[in-house]
Parts: structure tokens; C-alpha cells; sequence
């Protein structure tokens, strides 16, 4: 306020270029001391972040009670998505019967159809009532093919919003997954084996250390001995070695979706007495 006023007082006194020059000093003036001293600047300490700005994936690893809430989310969804291939299957049982019934119907249509051509095609053979009778059949077999092409329609209708249903749930499940924190070991635990085709049935003991993966195995009659192998990219390699007869066998498998299954492969390198070359094994884990 002084200033400005000072300024009114001589300004009368003073030229145009003089008064553009102290106007300029003026509000120079004003600007600084609305600034805070830079020692205070200096002093205050930064801003705690908003916890609204935190992503979802953060705030899920912080709060446990939020991953129990997407796990539980997961479940229901997985449970409704067994639910949904039942449905799905039903379904497709239930295209397939219809394609075949259409199809079936549309062969009779065609015989129907050149049964009458032929005996249309020779007229001193052929009375009225036949005529009408050939007539009255193509009707029936037209309208039953046409039926059933409809069937056929709805039935695949069906499979389409089944399919839709299932990409929807696969697609909220892996994006609630990824909200959840990351495993950083997989396959570390303790899984339950079955060896095809012999069936025997045994106990995989895994470590996981990065893309390293070692362990234990029984396997019932077949024998007991170590583990070693790699998991990259998803796809599971290890070697079984023998406690009495040394390396093998190698088995090559993938992990489920869910991390809670092991499918793949074995093959022995020599061929034991009565045993087999090659075949499946199948893992679920226990803990």
C-alpha cells in the first residue's frame, strides 16, 4: 500500500518511461516477499503420498485382508467357470444330436424330393392321389428340416453365450490374479503324483530357487531317488534319478493356470525289465 501510494504522490512529477521503470520495481516487490525464505523452503519436508493414488496391485500386496478378498473372488469365479464347462459340454452334446437329426432330416428331404421328380417326370404312371401323396410328404419332410435347422440355431446360440461366459470369467480371473502378489516360488511344496500308465502312485518333494528346481520323489514299486531340472517360461524339464539305478528318466510337464496341477510326459532312457518306455504323469499339489 505504501508503495502504491507513493507512487500516486509523484507520479505527476515523474516521466512515462520513469513510471513503467518504478511500476515494474513495485510488483518485483510484491513477488518477493510473497515467496517463503529459501531456508524455510528448504526445511519443509515433502508430501506423504496420497493414498487414494496408489495402485490397486500395491495396495493389495500391503493389505492382507484385500488379497483374502481376491482370493476369495478367484474361487467363486473358478467355481462358476466349472460350472460353466459342465453347461458347455451339455451343450455340445446337445449341437451335435441336432446336426445330426438336420442332417438326417435333409437327406430324407432330398430322397423325398427326387422320388416325386421321377414319378412327376412319367405322367401316364402317376395318378392324382400319388401326386398328392408325394406332395403332402415333401410338405412334412420340408417343414421338419426347417425345424430343425432352427434347433440347430438355438443350439448354437447356446454354445456361443456359454463361450462368451467362459472368456469373460478367464479374463476377470487373470486380472484379478494379477492383483494378487506375484510367487516367486511355484512349484516349492509338496505334490501328489500319479505315473501313467503303470497308475502307481507316489510324492514329489520340489524346491524352487529362481528357474532352478530340486528335490525327492517315491513313487511306490517303481523306487525312490532325487530330482533335478529347470522351470522356464512355464514349462517344467527334470531328471529322475534312481537311488540304486542313477539317471532314469526325464520328465518334461506345464503347471495349471492355477498352480495347483503338474501335467507332462516321461521318458526312460533304458528300458527296466517289464517296465515301459514312455508315458504321462499327472501332479497335484498337497501343501
Amino acid at each position: 500500500m505504501r508503495v502504491g501510494r507513493a507512487i500516486r504522490i509523484g507520479r505527476s512529477h515523474l516521466s512515462r518511461q520513469a513510471r513503467r521503470t518504478l511500476w515494474a520495481a513495485a510488483a518485483l516487490g510484491l513477488a518477493c516477499a510473497a515467496l517463503p525464505p529459501l531456508a524455510q523452503e528448504a526445511e519443509q519436508e515433502p508430501l506423504a503420498a496420497d493414498p487414494a493414488e496408489q495402485t490397486g496391485d500395491a495396495f493389495a500386496e500391503a493389505d492382507p485382508l484385500e488379497q483374502q478378498r481376491l482370493a476369495a473372488a478367484i474361487a467363486g469365479l473358478e467355481e462358476q467357470a466349472e460350472l460353466n464347462e459342465t453347461e458347455l459340454a451339455r451343450a455340445v452334446r446337445s449341437y451335435r444330436e441336432a446336426v445330426i437329426q438336420r442332417n438326417e432330416a435333409l437327406e430324407a428331404l432330398v430322397a423325398t424330393r427326387s422320388r416325386l421328380d421321377r414319378e412327376v417326370a412319367r405322367p401316364r404312371e402317376i395318378s392324382a392321389d400319388r401326386l398328392d401323396e408325394l406332395a403332402d410328404e415333401l410338405l412334412r419332410a420340408e417343414v421338419r428340416h426347417e425345424s430343425l435347422v432352427e434347433q440347430t440355431s438355438h443350439r448354437l446360440a447356446d454354445l456361443r453365450r456359454l463361450l462368451r461366459s467362459r472368456d469373460a470369467m478367464a479374463r476377470r480371473i487373470a486380472t484379478l490374479r494379477a492383483r494378487l502378489p506375484a510367487q516367486q516360488e511355484l512349484l516349492t511344496g509338496v505334490w501328489e503324483v500319479r505315473w501313467l500308465p503303470a497308475g502307481s502312485v507316489g510324492t514329489f518333494y520340489l524346491d524352487q530357487s529362481g528357474t532352478l528346481i530340486t528335490g525327492q520323489y517315491r513313487l511306490g514299486t517303481i523306487g525312490d531317488g532325487s530330482l533335478q531340472g529347470t522351470f522356464v517360461g512355464g514349462k517344467l524339464f527334470l531328471q529322475r534319478i534312481d537311488s540304486q539305478r542313477g539317471r532314469d528318466a526325464e520328465l518334461e510337464g506345464f503347471v495349471d493356470p492355477d498352480g495347483a496341477r503338474i501335467r507332462g510326459t516321461w521318458q526312460a532312457y533304458e528300458l527296466v525289465q517289464g517296465g515301459l518306455p514312455h508315458g504321462h504323469w499327472v501332479a497335484r499339489r498337497v501343501r
